[in-house]
C-alpha cells in the first residue's frame, strides 16, 4: 500500500502525545496524519477523509471514551483501530475487543512498539485490498493463544501479541514445526537467510520470545536447538 495515499487518523486529546506519535509515524514516511480530540471530531474527521487506519487512545475529552468512540465509527466504517492506553487489564481489553481492533500499544512506547503493531495491520489491510475471501488459517496452540499463519499473526484472547521480526519468524519456524526439535542451524538459514549469528544471539531472541509469550511451552534442546512442544 502507498504510504503517500495512506491516511491516519490519531484520536489524542493531549497535544505532547498526538505530536510524539505523528513524528514516529513521519519516520516512517507516512504523510497524511491527521488528530481528533474527541468523538466528534473523530466522527468528523472520518467522514471528510478517507482514513485507512486509527489510532484510539482510550481515555478521551468528552462524554465517552476511545472506546465508545471506535463502536460509533464502525457502525459505518469498518476502519482498523489500534489502541492507545495506559492501562492493559483484561476488562478493558476485552472492551476494546467489540470493535475493529487490531492491536494496543501500552503508554509510554516507543518507534519499535509502533512499527512492529502497525506492521500487523498493514499486512491485513494488504491482504484485504489484494486478495479477498482467502481463509487466513488458524491454528490453535491454547485456550488463549491463536496463530493465523498465512499473516503469521499471534494473538492471545484475541489481541495481537507484538513480536520483532526475528521473533516473529522464529516463532513461525517453531508453529510449523509442533512437538519438533529444531536446530540452531535450521534457525539460521531461515530466520537470518545463512547469515553470520552467534548462539548468543540466538538464545537472546528466543529468551525474549519467551518472556512475550510465558504461557506458551518453548524449551531449550541442549545443544541442539529448541522445540515448541504444546499437548497432543
Amino acid at each position: 500500500m502507498n504510504k503517500s495515499e495512506f491516511n491516519i487518523l490519531i484520536v489524542e486529546d493531549e497535544f505532547i502525545a498526538f505530536a510524539y506519535l505523528k513524528n514516529i509515524l513521519e519516520k516512517m514516511d507516512f504523510i497524511n496524519i491527521y488528530n481528533a480530540r474527541n468523538s466528534n471530531e473523530a466522527k468528523d474527521k472520518v467522514s471528510t477523509y478517507k482514513i485507512n487506519l486509527i489510532f484510539m487512545d482510550i481515555n478521551i475529552d468528552g462524554s465517552i471514551d476511545g472506546i465508545a468512540c471506535a463502536r460509533l465509527i464502525n457502525e459505518k466504517d469498518n476502519i482498523p483501530i489500534i489502541y492507545t492506553t495506559a492501562y492493559a487489564d483484561m476488562n478493558t481489553i476485552n472492551d476494546t475487543k467489540e470493535t475493529n481492533m487490531f492491536g494496543y500499544i501500552i503508554k509510554p512506547f516507543n518507534y519499535e512498539d509502533v512499527d512492529v503493531t502497525l506492521s500487523v495491520a498493514m499486512r491485513f489491510l494488504e491482504k484485504d485490498n489484494t486478495t479477498l475471501n482467502i481463509i487466513d488459517e488458524e491454528l490453535t496452540l491454547t485456550k488463549d493463544y491463536k496463530y493465523y499463519k498465512n499473516s503469521k499473526t499471534l494473538k492471545k484472547s484475541g489481541v495481537v501479541v507484538n513480536l520483532t521480526k526475528k521473533e516473529l519468524e522464529i516463532f513461525n519456524q517453531l508453529s510449523l514445526k509442533i512437538n519438533q526439535n529444531i536446530s540452531y542451524e535450521f534457525l539460521i538459514d531461515e530466520v537470518w537467510k545463512g547469515k553470520e549469528v552467534s548462539l548468543s544471539t540466538i538464545r537472546d531472541t528466543i529468551s525474549r520470545l519467551k518472556r512475550k509469550v510465558p504461557e506458551l511451552n518453548i524449551q531449550n534442546v541442549a545443544n541442539y536447538g529448541y522445540i515448541l512442544k504444546l499437548n497432543e
